[in-house]
């Protein structure tokens, strides 16, 4: 594996993008068709057999996908060998037959992400008319590879409980797996080693989210709120898969392999629709010291639908998620009180009146909201400054109660096309767009609102050219884009309020404008943003992966080139307006 990257610093911000990375991987591997395992398919293998246990040499294999009517045809080799590799997880029919025997047919076998599964045949002597329909179950055990893990089935994704349906929560169901409690990213951890060192690919393309090493899907983007910047809508999960030991061809980091795969069509139309629901003021509690229930909605939605244009052909898969959460803070803000008779330390007024009006600092007393030879400060209008809020109370306890919002939606569409037995083709197409309002700021117009857009293009196509030979090609772009930006932005703080603040900073460009982050020693919170701010993007991988498989009697060969080339921009705005130590 080769790396390179450059950095370097643009207008004193961090702004790196690494320019190529290159993996070529040349792997023979010596193994018992275990080298077969693809990404986000599976792989079908075994023996044909007479009754004395002798290879049959020649057999014909037909290999049947059962919701899709696609066949592979294959013909064993010198050891009576055959393998399917790079098939879409579902469920198949593997069907044999050969002269002076009578064919031999095993129904219902399940296919799972990255799974080989082995269906050995053992033909009776017989006339090729008749047929054995065999419905026995697949061994649970995989003998076939020494890799740990496993997939999780689509009916367990759709019947288990999961807050938020981001299937990532669904990894600590695997051994070793654990995810951080609270988190927010659903970052893993496998077998004891550190959070964000597990791979995702989704339909074969990798996904890593270069600042935070973690998920460019499902994962939290810049200024990202609730459970993730995007979801992969949970209903159009096929399976995944995950390998905490995995083959050579996977080499990107030490943690687990997550390999996604997305549902396809059918002859048959399906689909799914769904809504779930929260409303706090209907269900919750007040909270104990505001007397008030804090407000909390929540609704996700979404729909799902897959069918055929073209019988055994041509099929398109679509889904759709919406997610819409407000939620409120309930932990108050202090602030001094608006009203005298609290004393100085406690109330604006008396803390001026003690001191005296005449030695209130100009600049402070605009700020704070006090008139010309007045202690009591008044609110902030339109055309009169206070940017500190209005407290009218006995109390330096401030609730304004503010309330952060997600809006995000999340779409996918996907097309496979079976153009004959020997070539199958697919493509797939992911657009997830969130904004999100932090509402962790004392004033509206310090809110900061975040965006996201994370989008993947893939496209597959996998040859088999004869039973001996597979290649598969998989390309595709996996990115991202992120802003954070607060509400006053565009404020420069020398322009006279309300355009500005009515003081000078020294920032004049607008891209870094914005009340500075004032900060109190004696307990009182802070005035400005508080939160991270910047742009982080464009960034994300273009994956090409060409994939070999041979097969010779006993052995399998697997080799192939992998090329990713990552990109990434990052401009941080963080305390590019002044951050200003109160001594109070």
């Amino acid at each position: 594996m080769k790396s390179m990257y450059h950095a370097w610093d643009k207008y004193a911000y961090a702004h790196g993008k690494i320019t190529s990375v290159v993996a070529l991987v040349l792997a023979l591997l010596f193994v018992s068709l275990s080298g077969f395992a693809q990404g986000s398919q599976g792989t079908i293998q075994g023996g044909v057999f007479d009754q004395t246990g002798g290879a049959l040499v020649g057999a014909k294999v037909a290999i049947v996908d059962t919701a899709r009517g696609a066949t592979r045809n294959l013909v064993t080799d010198d050891a009576g060998q055959y393998s399917a590799p790079a098939l879409n997880a579902g469920t198949y029919t593997v069907r044999a037959e050969a002269n002076g025997f009578s064919a031999l047919e095993h129904k219902d076998v399940q296919v799972q992400v990255g799974q080989n599964i082995r269906v050995d045949l053992t033909l009776s002597p017989g006339t090729q008319t008749q047929t054995i329909t065999v419905t026995e179950e697949i061994p649970a055990i995989d003998a076939t590879s020494s890799t740990l893990g496993g997939a999780v089935s689509n009916q367990a994704i759709l019947s288990l409980p999961l807050n938020g349906r981001n299937f990532f929560r669904l990894l600590e169901l695997r051994p070793g797996i654990v995810t951080q409690p609270g988190s927010s990213t659903a970052s893993s951890s496998s077998n004891g080693r550190r959070l964000g060192a597990d791979v995702l690919l989704v339909e074969g393309i990798t996904q890593f989210d270069m600042a935070t090493s973690n998920n460019l899907i499902n994962g939290a983007g810049k200024g990202a709120g609730g459970d993730a910047s995007n979801v992969l809508p949970l209903d159009a999960v096929q399976e995944f898969n995950t390998q905490q030991n995995p083959p050579a061809e996977y080499g990107w980091r030490d943690g687990s392999v997550v390999n996604v795969g997305v549902k396809s069509g059918t002859n048959n139309l399906h689909g799914s629709a769904y809504a779930f629901g929260r409303y706090a003021k209907k269900t919750d509690a007040a909270n104990y010291f505001t007397g008030i229930v804090t407000p909390s909605e929540m609704e996700q939605f979404g729909a799902t639908a897959g069918g055929r244009i073209l019988k055994d052909k041509l099929f398109w898969f679509g889904a759709f998620e919406g997610l819409r959460v407000s939620v409120g803070s309930p932990s108050p803000f202090v602030f001094a009180s608006d009203l005298p008779g609290l004393g100085s330390g406690l109330s604006m007024v008396d803390a001026c009146t003690t001191v005296g009006r005449q030695n209130v600092n100009p600049l402070s007393a605009q700020l704070a909201g006090l008139p010309a030879n007045s202690c009591v400060p008044l609110p902030a209008t339109s055309s009169f400054e206070n940017v500190f809020p209005y407290n009218a109370t006995q109390t330096t306890s401030f609730n304004p109660a503010p309330v952060s919002k997600q809006p995000l939606n999340n779409g996918l569409g996907k097309l496979d096309y079976n153009l004959n037995d020997k070539n199958h083709i697919s493509f797939f197409y992911y657009d997830s767009r969130s904004v999100s309002h932090s509402g962790g700021a004392v004033q509206p117009y310090w809110t900061t609102t975040g965006t996201s857009v994370t989008r993947e293009y893939a496209g597959a196509w996998t040859f088999t050219p004869n039973s001996a030979w597979v290649n598969d090609v998989r390309m595709g772009w996996a990115g991202a884009l992120g802003d954070s930006e607060p509400g006053d932005f565009n404020r420069l703080p020398f322009q006279p309020y309300p355009a500005g603040y009515g003081f000078n900073t020294g920032v004049t460009n607008p891209a870094y404008g914005g009340f500075p982050n004032i900060t109190f020693t004696s307990g009182i919170a802070n005035l400005g943003v508080g939160g991270r701010t910047g742009r982080r993007g464009p960034q994300g991988q273009f994956n090409l992966r060409d994939t070999i498989s041979y097969l010779h009697g006993n052995h399998a060969f697997k080799f192939g080139v992998e090329h990713i080339w990552m990109k990434f921009d990052d401009n941080s705005t963080q305390n590019t307006w002044g951050t200003i130590p109160s001594p109070i």
